[in-house]
């Protein structure tokens, strides 16, 4: 029986489950690893994401990327598959880094697909595919659960790829339309995928078959044009418009970067979140070797070798042309990865180098224990800034970010020292500032926050939400006026905007101002914390006019009333109480036309028929009130009420003639 079971594995299915547990045994140790700095704004803040009911707005909605507007990317099927991350576990990471984990896994499986397409031998197709699975450079994209845009990426181009060979191979088009669906849902993940048709021209180039190639790829050139449409107003605005460096700075530093990323890529045992990396112009000597250098390597390199090379080329093409705010960045060199995986197998004779067999695995050995040290690094915050600030102590960045992970563990006294030491290396970092301040707030010290934090107002205008970090601590040492004059300050854009709303009710709340408090946290209603806080003063102020209804307080209970239908006139309770002020104060004619909006409003709302019912009879308009009591009884089901409504019936029927 034994036999006969592994007679029924073939070679490609032990290859495949040995690509499959390579991939699952070097991240068995990230499932628990957190959320980190973007996943912030992007998932744990993103309200947008509680809900399967917004999948369809991704599409639209640009905006829906981020908690906060301005951070609007068209990334939709990326944000389909968070809102299913928190529909099935809200924020237990678990099920992100599963997601990653087997999206990683995908591409390592497609790349290996790819690979026994080269005419490599199968035992060389599956040490590529496993020196993609374990390379470091994955663990970002593979941590660091933003950045499964890249992993989602790279499945499109990899799927698309191997999708398209198999067209070739048997000349059908589906091969081809799936290739081409492939991209599409690459490019609904991150731009980067667009690669896919260059790649697929290069290959056909390299092969001689450019021409036949061109004619197969237009529903891939439909899917880029129409991508390329729907973002013109990013790609404008990011190279055109308003870049964040000039061309010529953008051209100098990225030549650095290609040489930079070809060490990372070749020798990746010095791995940060922070690289100390910085702006160059074309006139500088280091861009001029790194031109020369890969200048050379391009004239030198010949056949499959060419073909790698060309394809991390292509893929590192998005952000060599579009100016980002990070200079360098580990996760985009996830899909140029099997570019080099492509083009070191297409050295001459690599299969027959002495010691390939013992060395292969050794190496492989090697790349999957510094990946699973890597994933430690990312445990949390505070080890993956540590060890960023380890490896760049002249950087403020990584001080910054443990000053944040001691604030977030409670430990203020801890965050002053870092922020201070980041001062020390940029003493003019608003940011720095504003940190340092929010933990003087903590630590008790409001004096030296209030001061800090108009020092930053004063010095740097622009830093708008600083009026939000102002007025927290003006309100929170009672200085009222102080406070709601900072929150009002906040632009409506401002992602505190909300916060700054639920503030400013607390504050007219606590000073009796009913009307002005409903009405900011009305404004503020899409966090809970404000929902409740509407639903909880709304209710309190029912119960009190219900009181004051009861002792004979009818003014208060009208004003109070009138407050409340202002601040909701759909709340039914609201209207019914109002109403029935004005009732008892024997304003019938008010009174029956507060209860004709409630009906209207509410028609089958039994308690407002009745005092419907009940201002008619008090008005004179006894047939109206007849017909209002009629109407009463056919609807209600509640015995108290049916009793009220038969007498009052009776009643109005022995009165009338």
């Amino acid at each position: 029986m034994k036999k006969l079971y592994f007679a029924l594995i073939t070679r490609r299915d032990a290859s495949a489950l040995l690509i499959a547990v390579a991939v699952m045994g070097v991240y068995a140790n990230s499932f628990g690893n957190g959320f980190h700095f973007d996943d912030r704004h992007s998932i744990v803040e993103n309200h947008h994401l509680r809900t399967t009911a917004n999948i369809s707005a991704f599409f639209s909605q640009p905006e829906y990327f981020s908690r906060d507007p301005e951070k609007a990317m068209f990334r939709p099927l990326l944000l389909t598959t968070f809102a299913l991350n928190y529909a099935w576990g809200q924020y237990e990471v678990f099920g992100y880094h599963l997601v990653n984990i087997v999206l990683h896994l995908l591409c390592a499986l497609c790349a290996w697909g790819v690979l026994r397409h080269l005419d490599q031998p199968p035992c060389m197709s599956l040490l590529g595919a496993l020196f993609f699975a374990v390379h470091p450079l994955a663990s970002e994209p593979v941590n660091y659960i933003s950045s499964r845009s890249e992993l989602m990426a790279a499945a499109g181009v990899l799927g698309g790829l191997l999708c398209y060979l198999r067209g070739d191979d048997n000349g059908s088009w589906a091969w081809y339309g799936a290739s081409a669906a492939c991209l599409a849902a690459g490019v609904l993940s991150k731009s980067v995928a667009l690669a896919l048709p260059v790649w697929i021209a290069l290959w056909a180039w390299e092969r001689g078959n450019l021409e036949r190639a061109l004619r197969r790829l237009w529903p891939h050139a439909l899917v880029a044009l129409a991508y390329v449409l729907v973002v013109r107003t990013f790609l404008i605005k990011a190279v055109y418009s308003d870049p964040v460096r000039s061309v010529v700075e953008q051209v100098g530093t990225q030549v650095k970067a290609l040489v930079y990323y070809a060490a990372l890529l070749l020798a990746p045992f010095k791995l940060n979140i922070d690289h100390a990396f910085a702006v160059s112009g074309i006139d500088h000597p280091t861009v001029w070797l790194c031109a020369l250098a890969l200048g050379s390597l391009l004239l030198l390199i010949r056949g499959q070798e060419r073909l790698g090379i060309a394809w991390m080329l292509v893929a590192l093409l998005p952000t060599l042309v579009v100016p980002l705010n990070v200079l360098v960045n580990e996760h985009r060199l996830y899909l140029p990865l099997f570019g080099l995986v492509v083009a070191l197998l297409g050295m001459r004779k690599l299969e027959k180098i002495p010691g390939l067999r013992l060395g292969a695995p050794l190496m492989l050995a090697l790349l999957a224990l510094t990946t699973w040290e890597r994933n430690e690094v990312w445990r949390d915050e505070f080890a993956l800034w540590s060890d960023a600030h380890g490896k760049n102590p002249t950087s403020a960045r990584p001080l910054v970010y443990m000053g944040n992970a001691a604030r977030a563990q409670g430990d203020p006294h801890a965050a002053e020292n870092y922020y201070v030491k980041a001062l020390v290396l940029e003493p003019d970092n608003p940011v720095v500032l504003a940190n340092l301040a929010n933990a003087y707030e903590n630590m008790g010290r409001h004096g030296e926050a209030i001061d800090t934090f108009t020092e930053i107002l004063t010095q740097w205008p622009e830093m708008t939400d600083v009026h939000y970090s102002l007025g927290r601590v003006l309100q929170g040492t009672g200085r009222v006026d102080g406070a709601a004059a900072q929150y009002r300050a906040l632009p409506t854009t401002s992602p505190h905007r909300k916060l700054a709303d639920n503030n400013l009710g607390t504050l007219f709340e606590q000073v009796g101002r009913v009307d002005s408090a409903l009405f900011y946290y009305s404004r503020a209603v899409a966090l809970k914390e404000a929902k409740d806080n509407y639903r909880r003063l709304f209710g309190r102020q029912l119960q009190q006019i219900r009181k004051w209804l009861d002792s004979g307080q009818l003014q208060q209970a009208e004003f109070a009333a009138r407050v409340l239908v202002g601040a909701d006139p759909e709340q039914r309770d609201a209207r019914f109480l109002f109403a029935v002020s004005l009732y008892l104060q024997r304003r019938y004619g008010e009174s029956l036309v507060a209860n004709e909006e409630l009906v209207r409003r509410h028609p089958r709302f039994a308690e407002g028929l009745l005092q419907l019912a009940l201002a008619q009879e008090a008005s004179g308009r006894l047939s109206d009130a007849l017909s209002t009591y009629e109407r009463l009884l056919q609807q209600t089901r509640q015995d108290e009420i049916i009793r009220i409504g038969e007498e009052r019936l009776r009643a109005l029927k022995e009165r009338m003639p």
